[in-house]
Formats: structure tokens, C-alpha cells, sequence
């Protein structure tokens, strides 16, 4: 279903400057001789772009004589590098991995985004409205970083559990997006646990940013729904062996089967948001 994208205005939250770490250039050098140059590009780019104003460093100059400076925040480079070193040694598998975040994440940024279109319907507004609006550039910012390392959606159509009704009744909505955040915060458990087996802490770690959010979202839902008590887990379900396991599972659910009248079209969304801080791993 091709619908008006959702547009909300930019803004650069300030930030504190990072203290200099003291094997950031180490860490660099090493890193840059085993990336390729345009990869490492793509998320230096993005990432620096998410971090501007708390940049005030120059981390790294071109060694070549006349050569423009390169100049990407320390954090930015540091982490990019990192991610990337760790993926060269992940292979297929990792390619795997990332295809997979990219999708699920296209997925719910084109479910909160069907969510925003049809607020009145669903009976959203004021700080719910305003929640949703947040979440969304929160799936649109991690997707992003998904592509950046390579991920590649499996499809740009999607299809919902309940189909159109998803967005034409409250209570269904917010089932379906319950469901959805626990399908998430199972497949990142099952996405540490693989790549921590992989000895990739870094991506370890960034999945754990990334289900600390995922687990934030699902508080909200229960929020809007006025669920006793708001947050209700101790600890998050392991319910997912492995990471590879979630294309099927996210099937099972009904969200990757689109047929006519239950097909929901993949549309980018931007990716900043008054007030959203930590927009980069």
C-alpha cells in the first residue's frame, strides 16, 4: 500500500564531546589496512552524520602529500572500524545476519508508519501519537546502519498478521505491535548469543543497544494500552536458537506474506526526531 511518507522536521539534540581515547588511533590504523575503502566510507558517513555536534576532533588525515583530510568524529570511525573488522571475518554468515536486520527493520518502520497514517482511526494522539512518530525514526535509524554494513531487505512489501484491519482498529493494532516488539527482542537475544559465539563482541554489543531499545518500544505499546503493570518482564524470553531462525519465525507470524489487500509497501522515513539522542552504535 503505497502511502504519503510521515515528514518530520531536523534537528541536531547538542551533545558533550567524548573524552579522546587513547587507542583510538591504534585501534584505526590497524582496522583501516583490512577495509575497504568505500564500505568504510558508507558508515563513517552515516554515522558522522548522526554525531556532528558533538565532534571536535580530527581523527584521521590522508597519509598521501596533498591529500584532502579526512575528518569523521572518533566515536564515528571507532565504531564504524570496528563493525567492519568484525565483519570481514564473518563472511557469509554475517552478510546473513545483516540482510536480516535490514529486513525486519524496513518491516516495522512500514508498520509504525501505516500506524502514524492512521492515527485517527486508532485513536492516537497527544504523547502516544508523539511515541510512535519517535519509534519509527528509531526502526528507519537502524535500518540504515543495517544497510550501511551491507544488509540487503529480502523484499520491500510486507504483509500484517490481521491485514488491513491492523490499522483500522485500536485493540488489534496494539496486539500485533506487541507481537512484533517480542518477536524483535527474541531475535536480537538469538543474534548476541551467535555473534558473541562468533567472537565478535563488538556486534555483540551493538545488539544489545539495540534490544534495550526494541524493549523500550515494547513498554511503550503496553503503555498506550494501559496494561497492568506497564513493564511485566524480569527478563526477556529466549525463544529463537539462532539468529538465522527469524525469517521464519517473523513468517509464522504473518508479516512476510503479502497478497492483495495485505500488502503494505516499504517507504524511508527520516531519521531525526526532537528529543532522540544516541542515534549512533
Amino acid at each position: 500500500m503505497d502511502q504519503p511518507q510521515h515528514r518530520d522536521p531536523h534537528y541536531d539534540a547538542p551533545q558533550h564531546a567524548p573524552q579522546d581515547d587513547p587507542e583510538d588511533a591504534r585501534t584505526i590504523a590497524m582496522a583501516r589496512e583490512a577495509v575497504p575503502d568505500a564500505k568504510l566510507a558508507a558508515t563513517s558517513d552515516l554515522l558522522a552524520s548522526f554525531t556532528r555536534a558533538r565532534s571536535r576532533r580530527w581523527l584521521l588525515r590522508s597519509a598521501a602529500a596533498g591529500a584532502t583530510a579526512l575528518t569523521v568524529t572518533g566515536a564515528s570511525a571507532a565504531s564504524a572500524l570496528a563493525v567492519h573488522a568484525e565483519s570481514l571475518t564473518g563472511g557469509a554468515t554475517l552478510q546473513e545476519f545483516f540482510n536480516i536486520i535490514a529486513t525486519g527493520e524496513d518491516l516495522f518502520v512500514t508498520f509504525y508508519r501505516e500506524a502514524i497514517e492512521h492515527h485517527s482511526q486508532l485513536g492516537l494522539s497527544g504523547d502516544a501519537l508523539k511515541a510512535l512518530r519517535a519509534i519509527a525514526v528509531e526502526e528507519q535509524i537502524h535500518a540504515n546502519f543495517a544497510k550501511a554494513n551491507g544488509g540487503t531487505p529480502a523484499t520491500n512489501h510486507y504483509s500484517m498478521p490481521h491485514g488491513q484491519d491492523t490499522f483500522a482498529d485500536r485493540d488489534t493494532f496494539l496486539a500485533t505491535q506487541q507481537l512484533a516488539e517480542e518477536l524483535t527482542n527474541g531475535a536480537l537475544l538469538a543474534f548476541i548469543h551467535d555473534v558473541a559465539a562468533m567472537g565478535m563482541p563488538r556486534l555483540a554489543q551493538i545488539g544489545g543497544q539495540l534490544m534495550q531499545v526494541e524493549g523500550g518500544h515494547r513498554v511503550v505499546g503496553r503503555v498506550i494500552m494501559d496494561a497492568d503493570p506497564w513493564d511485566n518482564w524480569a527478563f526477556g524470553p529466549v525463544v529463537l536458537d539462532h539468529f538465522t531462525d527469524v525469517p521464519a519465525a517473523v513468517t509464522a507470524a504473518g508479516f512476510l506474506s503479502p497478497t492483495p489487500g495485505n500488502d503494505f509497501e516499504f517507504h524511508a522515513i527520516g531519521t531525526t526526531f526532537p528529543g532522540l539522542i544516541h542515534t549512533a552504535p
